[in-house]
Order: C-alpha cells, then structure tokens, then sequence
C-alpha cells in the first residue's frame, strides 16, 4: 500500500517518529492501533532512572543485612524503599508505550 503526503506532512511525520524512537512506518502503525505513543526518554532521564534503580538494589542489600543482625528500623527502611522503587516506576511508565 502507498500513502503519498504532502512534504509538511512527512516533516511532521518523520519528527514525531523520531521523538518517539519509531520508524515513520512502526509509528503510524501504532497510532492507527491507537495506541499511546510517547517521546522518548532522554539519555539524561534514563541515566537517572539506572541510578534510583541501583539506589534501591543497594538499600534493599542493606535491608537484608540490618535484619539480618537487628539494627536498623526495618519497616521505615522497607518504607523508604518502597518509595524508590515507585519513583522509578513512575519515571519508566511515563516513558513507556501503552
């Protein structure tokens, strides 16, 4: 099948597959889908979401350790690591295609 477009329409087009991380042919497949399609996260913003990932593995080997021998207050601990376990979820679901 072709599609013929305008040249402003493949200039769209071709900008928002690329915001995405899309081939044009993936990306209108996927809209005509209906699916949600999001930009791309930046280098920057997986970057940061590698590092509250091995921030959480850390806390979690800690949390191992200081029940093992009773020193810290586990469940604040779990508390806190919970919290950084849903900040990087909520970091990759605003990234990630439905």
């Amino acid at each position: 099948m072709k599609i013929r477009f305008t040249r402003d329409e493949l200039e769209t087009l071709t900008k928002k597959s690329r915001k995405a991380g899309l081939s044009r042919e993936g990306y209108c497949r996927r809209i005509l889908n209906e699916a949600v399609v999001k930009e791309a996260p930046s280098i920057d913003c997986m970057l940061m979401l590698r590092e509250l990932k091995r921030i959480g593995y850390n806390l979690n080997e800690v949390l191992k350790k200081a029940n093992s021998i009773g020193l810290l207050d586990v469940p604040e601990m779990r508390k806190v690591f919970a919290d950084v376990r849903q900040a990087a979820k909520s970091i990759q679901d605003a990234y990630t295609s439905e």
